[in-house]
């Protein structure tokens, strides 16, 4: 999100205070080195969320970030978030190890566009550390309505897929030959539903893989919407 004076981010709060809710921090866990889970509560009676929706929060006086909740309930009144912690010294990341249980923090509500497809047969979620989240919510809404959910994540050590239940491919970190071959695969071995339009691709995390991906499923004969997509970081650009 764009970088904005103080003095219109505490304007923006107080003009639409119904766009911004207090939340505590109740629970914490270290996934990885480099991942970590914080649940928070709040009241989200009558708050709207669908898969990949994203929440904003505070962590200075100028910035806001996005991330992608899930497990998000508004009658319990409770939202998890798995931050990925890749640099300590950027201000995201410094604000987000700093929080501990009993933390008041103020986000912005859930928002965004219109991304998980529930006609569907097949829901599958690729993107790296940052996309966490969303393949989470995306698996929890594929299995509500029955649906099959698969993944396939970038991420430096898979063992962080199965402390938060998300059993897929596992490619090591900038390796898009890895991650092309086992799509390869995965098509030849779908390719009447890819032909029916069965399976919907959901793309998150890096921007630049995301399009070598997007180009390369549609040269395979996926149609474009059947690939959604949502960007979360491009290498030297700040904020997104």
């Amino acid at each position: 999100m764009s970088s904005l004076p103080k003095w219109l981010n505490d304007t923006l709060e107080n003009v639409l205070p119904s766009k911004f809710k207090e939340c505590t921090v109740t629970e914490t866990e270290n996934i990885s080195a480099h991942l970590r889970r914080i649940r928070f509560e709040a009241d989200l009676s009558g708050l709207y969320f669908a898969p990949v929706y994203a929440i904003g929060i505070r962590i200075n006086e100028r910035d806001f970030r996005n991330y992608s909740p899930f497990s998000f309930d508004a009658e319990k009144g409770c939202f998890d978030v798995v931050f990925h912690l890749h640099d300590r010294s950027a201000v995201g990341c410094d604000f987000i190890s700093s929080l501990s249980v009993g933390d008041a923090v103020k986000i912005l509500i859930p928002r965004g566009k219109k991304f998980f497809d529930p006609e569907a047969k097949i829901h599958f979620s690729i993107g790296d550390e940052t996309s966490l989240g969303s393949s989470l919510s995306i698996k929890e809404a594929a299995e509500k309505l029955n649906s099959s959910f698969l993944c396939l994540h970038e991420l430096d050590e898979p063992e962080p897929l199965e402390k938060l239940d998300l059993y897929g491919y596992h490619i090591p970190k900038n390796n898009i030959v890895d991650i092309i071959e086992e799509l390869t695969d995965f098509l030849i071995e779908e390719k009447q539903a890819v032909s029916n339009d069965e399976i919907i691709f959901y793309l998150t995390g890096n921007g630049e893989t995301m399009a070598v991906i997007r180009k390369f499923l549609k040269g395979k004969g996926v149609a474009a919407k059947c690939i959604k997509s949502q960007a979360y970081w491009i290498e030297g650009k700040r904020g997104l």
